[in-house]
């Protein structure tokens, strides 16, 4: 099935009583400044080889899918009718969005990287590409947009709580395992999203800032990375833990 149901515990239920005096949507987040030299060195290094030079994003997206996999509870889906479970996945499968233009207006697609923990970052950034440069009609992601406009939001919604939540294998299939998004490219140094995933991964805007090396302050090109995170689900010492495994695996040397 691709996944496993377990059930909660009471100590996980606990933090719910908790949180129900806080925020209905349970979320919180850790920010995470990460170096990018180590991956600056590996494109320049790569681009003088007249190599493919992955972006930024595609490199983030290899540390996520590969550390995610090490902490195989926070890639999971919390669901919580007709009963409370949580439904652990093997392999994990990004949902992410791609801009693009159709009928003179911007449009968003969601796309799914799927066994993201398998991926190098040159195959990440030619799935990143192709998503950016095919043809509309040559994407699924385009097909199945225009399948959805067509259903009534109304229905829409309701067909969605009915016949896609209860269900960990469907919702997999429509929206991955876990979520990222990118918005540095537009200008903002970071964000905090709102999301209903267990774990959403955001990546801020890369570029120098100052950092202490030694005794010295010197530029280097780093970015703010934010993990939201589901609280009903996880304690923030384990997202942490989770997140400082990620800017190791982002700043080893390559």
């Amino acid at each position: 099935m691709g996944f496993e149901l377990r059930s909660l515990g009471p100590e996980r239920f606990l933090v719910w009583d908790l949180l129900h005096e806080t925020d209905p949507y349970y979320l919180n987040q850790h920010l995470f400044d990460v170096d990018f030299s180590a991956i600056e060195t590996d494109r320049e290094r790569k681009r003088r080889a007249g190599l493919i030079v992955p972006s930024y994003v595609a490199y983030v997206l290899e540390g996520y899918g590969r550390t995610l996999a090490q902490f195989p509870e926070l890639n999971s889906y919390l669901r919580v009718y007709p009963f409370t479970r949580l439904a652990v996945y093997s392999g994990v499968d990004i949902s992410l969005t791609v801009e693009r233009e159709w009928e003179g207006r911007r449009i968003v697609l969601l796309a799914i990287l799927r066994e993201a923990q398998n991926k190098s970052a040159e195959e990440i950034h030619e799935f990143l590409r192709a998503r950016r440069e095919c043809p509309l009609d040559e994407l699924e992601e385009f097909a199945r947009y225009k399948k959805l406009l067509k259903v009534p939001a109304f229905c829409r919604w309701h067909l969605f709580q009915l016949c896609i939540k209860p269900f960990p294998g469907l919702m997999r299939d429509l929206v991955g395992t876990t979520a990222f998004t990118s918005i540095g490219k537009f200008g903002s140094t970071f964000t905090t999203p709102l999301s209903p995933r267990t774990v959403t991964l955001s990546l801020g805007r890369v570029e120098p800032r100052p950092r202490v090396v030694g005794n010295d302050v010197r530029p280097a090109l780093s970015a703010w990375v934010t993990v939201t995170y589901d609280h009903r689900v996880s304690d923030g010492a384990e997202v942490a833990r989770f997140g400082d495994e990620l800017r190791r695996y982002l700043e080893r040397p390559l």
